[in-house]
């Protein structure tokens, strides 16, 4: 809903705070809506392709940013939302690595396995952010070691791969033994999952793109057939032509697994 209202019309949001101003829900929206705004003010261009007015609208909705994620984690204490919001907050504005360590704290206190926390988590810690290539790998490799069967933290080992690896290998170190094992101990994740889990499609549209690069193009379309055209998700959003590069794996994956198909036969 944050998202909604950062990228159309807020009007139904203001209208729900003038109703229940105490509502602790319409608190947790506006906080999220109000840091998803600041990213869209700064837009997806490398910093030195961003105009200093998006960078100064991005940094004065941040700072103000704080006073609606304090309101919402007061309304609701229990609840990690406020503090999960935050952690945007906090790569925008350059937290330092203690106060980072310290929103993390609060975050894990109240939801030690958090799929959307570790995740935008994960981009903090890595080389492009405020971390390094070995910061990113050590916190995947903690956050899956000490998760449950199930609750998709398998993936981060993936993703941080990605984050630091990508654009230095081609296929090959996408098809390393070292990186198959880690595809496949994330589908093990996958697999023991709850059907409904709200971040599942993500993690999919992850292990799709992994899969195709691979050249395990049946397991592949396995992965895209449970996952919609949402190019938001990693990697497609990394993409100048999101839905292109969507569609153009997707169709490929789907050309090669007949083929796959037919060979083993």
């Amino acid at each position: 809903m944050g998202h909604l209202a950062a990228r159309r019309s807020d009007r139904w949001l203001k209208a729900w705070q003038l109703a229940r101003p105490g509502d602790p829900d319409c608190a947790l929206v506006l906080a999220r809506a109000r840091v998803l705004y600041a990213w869209k003010l700064r837009g997806q261009a490398r910093a030195q392709d961003t105009s200093q007015r998006r960078f100064e609208g991005f940094h004065r909705e941040l700072l103000a940013s704080q006073a609606d994620i304090r309101r919402a984690a007061e309304l609701h204490p229990e609840d990690p939302g406020p503090y999960v919001a935050e952690i945007w907050r906090a790569l925008g504005l350059g937290y330092r690595s203690r106060e980072m360590r310290a929103l993390w704290s609060e975050i894990t206190a109240r939801a030690p396995y958090h799929f959307e926390a570790h995740n935008t988590a994960l981009q903090y810690w890595t080389a492009k952010w405020r971390g390094s290539k070995q910061l990113a790998r050590e916190f995947a490799e903690k956050a899956a070691a000490s998760a449950p069967p199930g609750s998709l933290l398998a993936v981060l080992r993936v993703i941080a791969w990605y984050e630091n690896h990508a654009d230095e290998l081609g296929d090959a170190g996408f098809r390393s033994p070292q990186v198959r094992v880690l595809v496949d101990t994330a589908l093990a994740d996958v697999a023991l999952a709850d059907p409904d889990h709200p971040r599942l499609p993500e993690v999919r549209h992850v292990l799709a793109y992994f899969l195709y690069r691979q050249g395990r193009y049946r397991a592949a379309r396995e992965q895209f057939r449970k996952v919609d055209g949402f190019t938001e998700a990693l990697p497609w959003r990394y993409s100048y032509v999101k839905s292109l590069y969507y569609r153009a794996a997707r169709t490929k994956t789907g050309r090669k697994a007949l083929t796959e198909g037919r060979a083993r036969k």
